[in-house]
């Protein structure tokens, strides 16, 4: 039994030798500390998850919402090309305008004398032109004026084309006294 004994007491002596060893030191955290952190980290990783999940439905709806905007885009560029085509027809017709108006205009400086054409404004629009022109017609500011004699003549060319010798006396007198009234 003694080497029994000594087996056992040797076995022991390895024992604690193996315990102690020289192992890094290992630093023992307390463990309301350690609770307290993993606590932080379990709603840390929730509110990641929360997050994650949201920026997914976001992502799907401004998926959504592009499709909304695909259809508004499209319907904006055909109007887009609609009103492009008005404008040209449009465009057109007023050019055709225009050239009418100055016809009108070049018509109506035409048949006024060339003293007069300064008169005009030359800071207007050939619209506004033409209806200056217009007014100042209307007004006389152009007009030809016949030239009226300020009294009668005094020495009246008479065209007689009544024969006198087939008149009656009565008839002679009324003529007479017709023409000093």
């Amino acid at each position: 039994m003694a080497e029994e004994t000594q087996v056992q007491e040797s076995q022991q002596q390895t024992d604690t030798e193996v315990k102690q060893e020289p192992t890094p030191q290992e630093h023992l955290i307390p463990k309301t500390r350690f609770d307290e952190i993993n606590t932080k980290y379990k709603d840390v990783q929730a509110q990641l998850e929360q997050l994650l999940t949201e920026r997914e439905q976001q992502a799907k709806q401004t998926k959504e919402q592009q499709g909304k905007f695909e259809e508004l885009y499209k319907t904006t560029a055909d109007e887009l090309t609609k009103t492009k085509d008005g404008f040209k027809t449009v465009n057109g017709r007023v050019q055709q305008l225009e050239s009418v108006i100055n016809g009108l205009l070049e018509s109506k400086l035409e048949g006024i004398s060339k003293d007069f054409h300064d008169l005009v404004p030359g800071n207007l629009t050939p619209e506004a032109k033409l209806e200056w022109l217009t007014v100042a017609e209307k007004k006389g500011l152009f007009g030809a004026k016949q030239e009226q004699p300020v009294g009668q003549a005094t020495n009246p060319t008479q065209a007689q084309t009544i024969d006198l010798n087939q008149l009656s006396s009565i008839q002679l007198l009324k003529m007479g006294y017709a023409q000093r009234a």
